[in-house]
């Protein structure tokens, strides 16, 4: 049975919903569950076999700043973010930076030391 029971009316009508867009802020706290009411019971999982559903502290997935990206407003520091990495494309970016970061290494102290070495006669 439900926990309330409701009886459709007459004049009742309905409207699309479009959430707002949010910044990552504030999704983060929507998503962590900061102001949620929780309502104490059981929730049935599968067939007719009651168990208690331990509700997790935060709908974002580890790692990931947050669940839903298409709800940040656009601008926003996290709007690049996709939410859909992967280990491999993860380790190519990583990779990426660590071999980017080598090739200026490779490069730039020489001609650094170069230039100090002209604008600094012995």
């Amino acid at each position: 049975k439900d926990r309330y029971y409701d009886v459709p009316l007459p004049t009742s009508s309905a409207s699309v919903y479009n959430p707002k867009s949010k910044s990552l802020g504030e999704l983060a706290m929507q998503e962590a569950g900061y102001h949620r009411k929780r309502v104490n019971g059981q929730q049935l999982i599968g067939e007719m076999i009651p168990k208690i559903y331990e509700n997790p502290s935060t709908e974002a997935p580890t790692g990931r700043p947050t669940k839903k990206t298409d709800l940040l407003e656009k601008g926003s520091p996290a709007s690049f973010y996709d939410g859909n990495d992967s280990y491999s494309a993860a380790a190519i970016k990583v990779g990426s930076i660590i071999v980017g970061a080598g090739a200026i290494t490779w490069f730039g102290v020489p001609l650094f030391v170069y230039l100090v070495r002209l604008l600094l006669p012995e």
